[in-house]
């Protein structure tokens, strides 16, 4: 019997890309760990900015993918989980630390970056 490798059709290849995006896949004792280390940060924030300088000053960032709030490694921008991934929800956080400012991406995605300050206009 002979094996062979084929190529990926576009179709494939974008469906490898959008499931990137999709909900995180860990064991259970790998998702106990990411939620005790999240939360806590989570929790104890008072603001974006200082949510956002915690995460990265960990390697991490957040950035929204199709249209969800995500956990993103900081230097491969590769998603690690969303918000109801940790038991968060968007809401709540909008509720205690204000609107995030958001620098959305081109396209039709519904991906973007969540700021420390509100972006700069170029005149």
């Amino acid at each position: 019997m002979e094996l062979t490798h084929t190529k990926p059709t576009s179709h494939q290849t974008r469906f490898k890309q959008h499931t990137s995006h999709g909900p995180a896949q860990f064991d259970c004792e790998t998702a106990i760990l990411l939620r005790a280390i999240f939360l806590p940060i989570f929790e104890r924030a008072t603001g974006w900015t200082g949510l956002i300088d915690t995460l990265q000053s960990k390697g991490y960032h957040l950035a929204f993918r199709s249209g969800l709030l995500c956990l993103t490694d900081q230097s491969s921008g590769t998603r690690i989980c969303g918000l109801q991934f940790l038991g968060l929800r968007m809401q709540d956080l909008v509720a205690r630390l204000g609107r995030p400012y958001v620098l959305a991406y081109a396209g039709q995605s519904a991906d973007g970056e969540v700021l420390r300050h509100p972006p700069r206009r170029i005149v």
